[in-house]
């Protein structure tokens, strides 16, 4: 479970953020030319209804750490982007474009409800006029929770959202003896709905700023006492400690795909890449990939298993299209199972003769052999 979970470090979270909004930026000049552009990052509404009189109290989530590497993106772009700009700044630079950004959708409940009670009215009517085109970026996000922004957010279509690493469904949905652990486990946590997490999601990535409460609730709730709860998360209350910081640096996958190889029916093969896992470095990737649609999973499948990136799991299918392993329907070659076969096969082991080069025996029909 913990080594095919998709851990997202500062550093990687950076880049996407820096390429995506330089990328989107690049697609607006050649749509529109140097027209005014706005970026504002998704946070949770500042609305409390039991404290209407007192001062707003900022939101304490990761549009905290995503404003502040908005903020430090903004001295490199160009003058007329603009981050998070007041009603009448917009209005008076005519806004042609708003980019929203967030680290990662699960539900989708976030930006909706943000986009409801935060964004003026006056933006939404730009945008239903025509006047003004929403985009939004996210890192990370479930399909159900991005369809779901695109039914209530009706200026912002499915081709005007960006993600990264796309959920069709979570690997913990496909894996039977993983949900046997969730079940076992559910008990301090409610019913087995709830332990997978806010929605039901069982999200399986993990952003080293914090962990989303999509996750399963064993890798980061802590049950309450009363009920016997002695469970110690590894994510306390979703906070990531700094002993834990190795984890979003390293490529704990490799170490994962014996077993998934396992669980696919690639029992021989599944022994061999576990006694030479070293030596398979970056294409323990091709080699999964390829096992599993050998055994007929489908291509959305055998991505959610892997959570990757789209165009990370895209090139992964380029490659073996391109080296025969896989024709245009991602089926299979004769090639690619000649392939799998061949790493199936049990390795022959050598025999090292410790001490003397040659045997020499100590009787020979019948005769002793002389000192």
């Amino acid at each position: 479970m913990l080594r095919r979970i998709r851990y997202v470090g500062f550093e990687e979270f950076e880049e996407w953020l820096q390429e995506s909004v330089s990328t989107l930026l690049k697609d607006i000049l050649e749509m529109d030319g140097r027209v005014a552009v706005a970026i504002f990052p998704v946070t949770k509404p500042f609305i409390n209804v039991h404290n209407e009189d007192k001062a707003f109290k900022s939101a304490n989530d990761s549009a905290g750490r995503l404003a502040h590497s908005l903020k430090n993106l903004e001295r490199s772009l160009p003058s007329y982007v603009e981050l998070t700009p007041r009603v009448e700044s917009m209005r008076a630079q005519k806004v042609r474009h708003i980019i929203f950004v967030d680290d990662f959708v699960g539900t989708g409940d976030r930006f909706i409800k943000s986009w409801r009670t935060m964004v003026p009215a006056s933006i939404k009517s730009w945008c239903s006029r025509g006047w003004c085109k929403v985009w939004f970026l996210t890192f990370a996000g479930h399909a159900s929770g991005l369809k779901r922004i695109g039914r209530n957010v009706r200026t912002l279509s499915l081709q005007q959202i960006r993600v990264r690493v796309l959920i069709e469904k979570s690997f913990f949905e496909e894996n039977a003896a993983l949900m046997a652990v969730l079940t076992r486990y559910r008990a301090p946590f409610g019913n087995s709905r709830q332990v997978m997490g806010y929605g039901g999601l069982a999200c399986p990535v993990i952003f080293q700023h914090g962990c989303p409460n999509n996750v399963p609730l064993i890798l980061w709730a802590q049950p309450p006492r009363r009920k016997g709860g002695k469970w110690r998360p590894l994510f306390p209350d979703r906070h990531v400690p700094a002993e834990l910081y190795p984890l979003f640096s390293e490529d704990f996958g490799k170490q994962a795909v014996p077993e998934e190889l396992w669980m696919a029916g690639h029992f021989q093969l599944a022994l061999n890449v576990l006694e030479r896992i070293a030596h398979y470095e970056d294409s323990h990737q091709f080699l999964l990939t390829l096992s599993l649609l050998a055994k007929g999973h489908r291509v959305e499948k055998v991505r959610n298993t892997m959570v990757l990136a789209t165009d990370e799991f895209n090139l992964l299918l380029n490659e073996l299209r391109d080296g025969g392993l896989i024709d245009e329907g991602h089926k299979v070659t004769r090639f690619g199972h000649d392939l799998i076969v061949r790493a199936t096969k049990p390795k022959r082991r050598s025999v090292v003769i410790v001490g003397e080069t040659n045997f020499y025996p100590s009787s020979f029909l019948g005769f002793q052999r002389e000192a």
